[in-house]
């Protein structure tokens, strides 16, 4: 399966929403949905707890908002990682035990949406660092294999990495992807969540490069990475400077 393109825009394919929604439960996005009461509009926090690929479904454990819906009304809801954000609307399916619906153990169907709008939420400066360092980084994946490659670029919100072998067949699930390490110049170690949102397989060169967005970084890794990208502004700007000399 490839990798997905949460670029800003819409996915309509459903076999990428499926594959979408999925990622959003593996990687533990917050999700809420929004509710207009009387002249306020609310975000209630859930639980997305599965997709059912096969029923056309999504379901979300218990909610006491939701036990009060009719069944066919729609709900829309808002899914967050990292910088990226997805919005869909999806309409309530009937209960077949109304019982069930006032339980805390319950689960709410709903239908798979026809439609994710994705927006990226930080328009960040992205520093191209192939002409200034050579940047290592290790990826993990789940299975507990390490793939070794270089940063191309970098951002507040993920990175471009480039990998000497063809990963169409190790990546062919993204969800493979869990964690990256990447080695600074200045001998420190940044570590964060990654999910992969992008790659291209260059089979003749057996070259990969992969567009990753960093989530559930740590405080201090997320200073880390700020301070990195300043001071190799700093180095181009200076760079540029001494050139125009």
């Amino acid at each position: 399966m490839k990798a997905l393109n949460l670029a800003d825009g819409d996915i309509s394919h459903r076999k990428e929403i499926i594959q979408l929604l999925k990622m959003v439960i593996s990687q533990k996005w917050a999700v809420s949905y929004v509710r207009t009461v009387g002249k306020k509009i609310t975000s209630q926090p859930i639980n997305l707890v599965g997709v059912k690929a096969d029923e056309g479904a999504l379901t979300i454990a218990y909610d006491s908002g939701i036990a009060e819906m009719k069944s066919s009304q729609p709900l829309m809801f808002r899914a967050q990682s990292g910088g990226v954000s997805i919005i869909f609307q999806s309409p309530l399916r009937e209960s077949h035990d109304e019982d069930t619906v006032t339980k805390a153990s319950a689960l709410h169907y709903f239908e798979l949406p026809y439609k994710v709008a994705c927006t990226q939420l930080r328009k960040t400066v992205r520093v191209n660092l192939e002409a200034i360092a050579e940047v290592p980084v290790v990826l993990y994946l789940v299975n507990g294999a390490l793939i070794e490659g270089t940063v191309i670029d970098i951002s507040t919100a993920g990175a471009k990495f480039k990998v000497n072998q063809d990963l169409g067949k190790e990546l062919r699930d993204p969800q493979v992807l869990d964690a990256c390490k990447i080695s600074l110049p200045n001998d420190a170690a940044l570590q964060s969540g990654a999910q992969l949102i992008g790659m291209v397989n260059d089979a003749d060169s057996g070259t990969s490069y992969l567009r990753c967005q960093f989530v559930h970084m740590r405080t201090q890794d997320e200073e880390m990475l700020d301070g990195f990208i300043n001071d190799m502004l700093r180095q181009i700007e200076s760079f540029a400077g001494n050139a125009d000399s």
